[in-house]
């Protein structure tokens, strides 16, 4: 089943499709593109026709409760879900069933949603790409050579593969955004503390974000209706008022960006691009001039020295959470990820303590760079997928290791910030592979967000279709 949430909702509210016809379709997808791909360690068949059963029952009765009613998809297996195991990707923890649903699962099934597997991913969210040693790679759809990205890989191969509508995935620093990109889907980081995290398990607590990854910006805005706004189980949730998502996207008119300014920050999103990752941005930023917008330059100081506190924090507060498991029970991690893990125990406390109150001081420059934009535009990552085991690319006419820090991904700093970023399809390398534009915006500014993205996508489809009128 390829539509959207978009198309979808219509059929099933009208009952022109049923939830029990659709789910067995998404079962059927997933039977046939899992030997291939891998983006799931389980599929939850039985209690996904189940509920979609009562679903069907609930909209026949009159009793339909909105867009995402009788909808399938599949979460990253690190949101807890009660009485199927959560593994996080993990021997340690491949037997762990949890008692209870994370928020963002019970909020899903509270309006509808059939949850038909858990995804397969990077172990313990801590990795790029979703190589996980357990488990076996995902693959990405587009390319069954290359990795989809991580740590949410599983999240963005089943949606672009179709095996779920959409999916929930974690992103500490560009976890849900760079498998978007990889795998030509949508993924949307809110901004931290609009979506609870209670249920799922951490990387790093004070930079972990959760959202879904979706197949256009109407399904991100639809979902995230549904999981954002305060939780009184989550310290870190914010109580600001979720405003109406989807009613923001249908404010369009012939120059739907015009009175906006986006800014373009030269400094560290365009260095070390892939050739055909900077064409297609560049490309992007040029349509958004057309669609009306103000484009300027601008200059974030500390960008690399975030980069770099960014990847401090994560190691320090990874070890915390890991030290007890790391002494007891040290050789059931995987070796890619146990390394980096235990570099966390020599990091001493004056320097996370430092790298948290320079955090608040480069904050302060990103609101004064916010006062001249109302968004920033940037490539999602630097290169596009890269084969599955490979350890060097050619960038630049040189030789680099692609898992280097840096090399992939160009959106750590909004972890840093916690400023709302999406990352929307924007075409295709030569060699066909996806390509994602990251378009991030001010703090609890999602509608903003999420607005410029379907514009993007409604004026890219607009264009792609006079190309091929002519």
């Amino acid at each position: 089943m390829r539509k959207s949430i978009q198309q979808l909702a219509p059929l099933i509210r009208k009952k022109e499709i049923s939830p029990v016809e659709l789910v067995k379709q998404c079962l059927q997808r997933i039977e046939e593109t899992e030997p291939s791909i891998n983006a799931y360690i389980t599929v939850m068949g039985d209690k996904a026709m189940d509920d979609a059963a009562i679903a069907e029952q609930e909209i026949m009765n009159g009793g339909y409760k909105g867009a995402l009613h009788g909808i399938p998809y599949s979460a990253k297996d690190l949101f807890a879900t009660r009485g199927v195991k959560t593994t996080a990707g993990s021997r340690i923890l491949a037997d762990y069933v949890p008692e209870y649903d994370a928020t963002a699962v019970r909020r899903l099934a509270d309006a509808g949603a059939i949850l038909v597997g858990k995804n397969n991913l990077h172990e313990f969210a801590f990795g790029g790409t979703n190589e996980n040693e357990h488990f076996g790679p995902t693959r990405n759809p587009w390319n069954l050579n290359m990795i989809p990205g991580g740590s949410s890989g599983g999240s963005g191969a089943s949606v672009a593969a179709s095996s779920s509508i959409f999916s929930l995935g974690t992103d500490t620093g560009g976890s849900i955004r760079m498998p978007a990109a990889l795998c030509g889907v949508v993924g949307i980081k809110a901004t931290y503390g609009r979506v609870s995290r209670r249920g799922v398990l951490p990387l790093s607590s004070s930079l972990d974000h959760a959202g879904p990854l979706t197949k256009s910006a109407w399904d991100a805005a639809a979902v995230l209706q549904v999981i954002a706004g305060r939780d009184p189980n989550d310290a870190s949730s914010s109580d600001r008022e979720v405003p109406d998502y989807l009613d923001a996207l249908s404010e369009t008119d012939t120059f739907p960006m015009k009175g906006t300014t986006i800014g373009i920050c030269k400094e560290y999103y365009f260095d070390g691009l892939d050739a055909d990752i900077e064409q297609a941005i560049r490309q992007s930023i040029r349509l958004f001039e057309e669609l009306g917008a103000t484009i300027v330059e601008v200059s974030v100081p500390s960008l690399a020295e975030t980069v770099r506190l960014q990847g401090l924090i994560t190691v320090a507060e990874a070890y915390a959470y890991h030290s007890g498991y790391l002494k007891e029970r040290h050789a059931e991690y995987g070796s890619n990820i146990r390394t980096r893990l235990e570099m966390g125990q020599y990091i001493p406390a004056w320097a996370y303590v430092e790298a948290q109150r320079l955090r608040q001081q480069y904050k302060r420059e990103w609101a004064a760079v916010y006062k001249r934009i109302d968004l920033m535009l940037a490539p999602t990552t630097a290169i596009p997928a890269f084969a599955i085991g490979g350890e060097t690319i050619t960038l630049g006419g040189k030789d680099v290791n692609p898992r280097d820090l840096g090399v992939l991904g160009r959106t750590s700093p909004g972890n840093f910030n916690g400023y709302p970023s999406i990352s929307v399809p924007c075409g295709f390398t030569s060699a066909g592979l996806p390509i994602g534009l990251q378009i991030q915006g001010r703090p609890f500014e999602e509608a903003a967000v999420l607005q410029a993205a379907h514009v993007y996508e409604q004026a890219s489809i607009q264009a792609a279709t006079s190309k091929l009128a002519v």
